[in-house]
């Protein structure tokens, strides 16, 4: 049976997010950003901080706070990211790209990570010094792909 939700870490849900909605740090709120847009935020934090995913498991019990069916957007970056985190030195699983619940599992363990880094943030971190790092994070991966972008311009 294909899975109906994603995860988190109950202790996530339970602590820090009720708190993002008190605070509405970041624009993340509810009436701001919806929970898939949430969920892909700390998926690419995980990304952006250079993190190994971890499974939710480590944090404890785990919560529904995704439906797949609203994943519908964000279907090609998740399979993206499958590929580049087990797929691209092995070529011949291709095929596993349309195994949903192995594109899932990653998405979950990537959202796990992500949600403990901003976790630590929100702690941390106010807004604006979150925004500067974000900006900081998009102007040293620009400088990686400047050269590549001249010759396709």
């Amino acid at each position: 049976m294909a899975r109906v939700t994603l995860n988190i870490a109950k202790d996530y849900d339970d602590g820090f997010i009720e708190d993002i909605e008190k605070r509405k740090y970041f624009q993340l709120h509810k009436n701001a950003a919806s929970r898939t847009d949430l969920y892909c935020f700390a998926i690419a934090l995980c990304e952006m901080e250079g993190k190994e995913p971890t499974a939710i498991s480590t944090v404890g019990a785990s919560k529904s706070i995704v439906r797949t069916e609203f994943l519908t957007n964000v279907e090609p970056m998740l399979s993206c990211l499958y590929y580049d985190k087990i797929l691209k030195d092995h070529p011949d699983a291709i095929d596993n790209i349309c195994d949903r619940d192995e594109v899932y599992n990653l998405a979950e363990k990537c959202a796990n990570t992500g949600f403990g880094i901003l976790k630590d943030w929100t702690e941390h971190m106010d807004e604006e010094s979150l925004f500067y790092k974000l900006i900081g994070y998009m102007d040293k991966k620009y400088d990686e792909i400047k050269d590549e972008l001249k010759e396709i311009i």
